[in-house]
């Protein structure tokens, strides 16, 4: 299987964002890719069976004092795998890559390990050049530009993007990798490509449409999560919290006293650069009330039944009532949404001034994705103790938003079948190939500020002696992540981030009081009824007719 070893937490904070005051001290980045000398030659790991699995160490139930971090080392940097391959030596030819921002602008970013990538394989085949078209906005608005400009044609050769959803996943429109998984990686020394992703290649099931596999992705071997909640140790002190909340009762109970002692209690942007807060914990919470609705869905319309809603069994569950407005969780999840917002930060409706609330300390709780991490950890105003925790459950299990789980595609490739109609298949195929070999994600998990581990590992051997890191990534860890991911009968999984922008507006008029609870409810399933009309217009292989 794919070889797991620890490495020295200073490389990962070397080169990306994520550099950990608690770890080490920084060093200077690299501003290109590193020299082409191959590592030592070695046996390509296999990547048929998953690691064994431990059980999880129980979370703390008080946040540890801060410990002093070890002293600085110092080694040489890792260097990429070169990126020769004998089957295909004479690529030649232009290739224009879309990129989830610009990837190589930071050197410090996590992004940033997989352009060192893309320019490791440009410098070995002199003939090709890779081009970068950055997509930029928003992240709604890039996930937007995908689905829009995928169903125009009018992609690049290439695109790179996080965390995909039903919404950018056509067969008609993307370059099918299923023969190609069967046969050979040139990179590789293993049988078939498919061999090459760890963890029997579970990174592909979320990108795969009735068998057609739609993307490729750098894999992260660990079930690692990737939102946590911040919470600042100070605030919790003053307000007389002793342990942090491990039930839905304890977590307005802790947010009542933060209140009462001066605290704006949680961060909740509706509106702005970070409004997927609010829908991804609209989708956390809908997971937990409509558990009825979705054992009832999986499956059907005739699509395969494994635990992740499709946007076919979404709209199937909507045209035959099973997702409505008049089931109870729907009500729940508005009126709770409502009990909540007595907590949120200070104009939590509009887009949030310039600065971090919770690193100016005013917010006690704060979500955030794992690749902001390094906003925190390196701002020098932050002066104050704190690390993180998981959301507790509402009713039911505490699901993890945002990935899949242990095997997870952190950065996912796909090729628009344009490319293939413009000649450039060999040149887009060899790139995802050889960034997906064993070799090159041995490469990417040595640059990670969480080494990859094995699945089931508690936080004190992802991180061991290291009381600073322990508490600062307890909650992405703890609950593992391991078949324990939110299973997507929601708007933003299956129609896509785009067509959140409708969903939270609806509750922003009902949280405002411009809306009644009757009138938010007719509103959101006149938009449920549009998204399922709309899909079932644009997918006439469903057969909808016949349902």
């Amino acid at each position: 299987m794919f070889a797991l070893r620890k490495i020295p937490i200073w490389l990962a904070l070397a080169l990306l964002l994520m550099l950990v005051v608690a770890c080490a001290a920084p060093t200077a980045a690299p501003t290109s890719a590193p020299p082409t000398a191959a590592p030592a030659p070695t046996k390509a790991p296999e990547a048929t069976k998953p690691p064994a699995t431990t059980a999880p160490q129980p979370a703390a139930t008080k946040p540890p004092e801060a410990t002093k971090p070890p002293a600085p080392t110092t080694a040489a940097k890792p260097a990429a795998p070169v990126a020769t391959a004998a089957s295909r030596a004479n690529l030649k030819g232009e290739l224009v890559m879309n990129t989830w921002r610009d990837i190589g602008a930071d050197p410090k970013h996590p992004n940033y390990t997989l352009y060192l990538l893309f320019q490791e394989w440009q410098k070995n085949h002199p003939g090709v050049t890779i081009k970068y078209q950055p997509m930029l906005g928003t992240v709604v608005e890039i996930f937007g530009y995908i689905t829009t400009n995928l169903r125009s044609k009018t992609l690049a050769d290439g695109v790179m993007q996080v965390f995909p959803s039903p919404a950018q996943l056509d067969p008609d429109l993307q370059y099918d990798f299923s023969a190609d998984l069967a046969k050979q990686n040139p990179y590789s020394a293993n049988k078939t490509w498919k061999e090459d992703f760890p963890l029997s290649a579970v990174a592909l099931n979320d990108v795969t449409v009735k068998d057609k596999v739609l993307m490729v992705g750098t894999t992260y071997v660990g079930d690692l999560g990737d939102t946590a909640i911040l919470y600042n140790q100070e605030w919790l002190d003053k307000a007389g919290i002793k342990t942090l909340p491990k039930t839905w009762a304890e977590f307005y109970d802790a947010m009542a006293k933060l209140k009462t002692a001066g605290a704006q209690p949680w961060y909740m942007p509706m509106a702005g650069n970070e409004a997927y807060i609010f829908t991804w914990y609209v989708n956390i919470l809908a997971d937990q009330l409509y558990d009825d609705a979705i054992k009832e869905c999986d499956g059907a319309a005739g699509d395969k039944k494994d635990n992740r809603i499709s946007q076919m069994e979404i709209s199937w569950c909507i045209k035959k009532a099973k997702l409505s407005s008049k089931h109870l969780g729907t009500t729940k999840l508005f009126e709770e949404m409502k009990k909540w917002s007595a907590y949120w930060h200070e104009g939590y409706q509009a887009p949030p001034p310039a600065g971090d609330p919770f690193i100016q300390g005013k917010v006690a709780f704060r979500s955030i994705v794992r690749i902001n991490m390094p906003f925190v950890e390196n701002d020098p105003n932050v002066k104050f103790k704190w690390g993180s925790f998981y959301l507790p459950p509402l009713q039911g299990q505490a699901r993890r938003v945002g990935n899949a789980g242990a095997g997870s595609g952190s950065q996912y490739m796909f090729i628009p079948k344009t490319t293939q109609d413009k000649g450039k298949l060999d040149l887009a195929l060899d790139l995802l190939q050889y960034v997906t070999a064993p070799k090159s994600i041995e490469y990417w998990c040595t640059l990670q500020t969480v080494p990859c581990y094995q699945p089931g590992s508690g936080i004190e051997k992802v991180f061991p002696g290291n009381a600073v890191m322990q508490e600062r990534y307890r909650g992405f860890i703890e609950p593992p992540a391991v078949d324990n991911r939110v299973r997507g009968l929601d708007i933003n999984n299956t129609y896509g981030q785009a067509s959140t922008t409708n969903e939270t507006k609806i509750f922003q008029d009902y949280l405002s009081g411009a809306m009644t609870l009757d009138q938010a409810l007719t509103a959101y399933q006149r938009l449920l009824d549009q998204l399922a009309d709309t899909a079932i217009r644009q997918h006439p292989e469903w057969n909808a007719d016949k349902w």
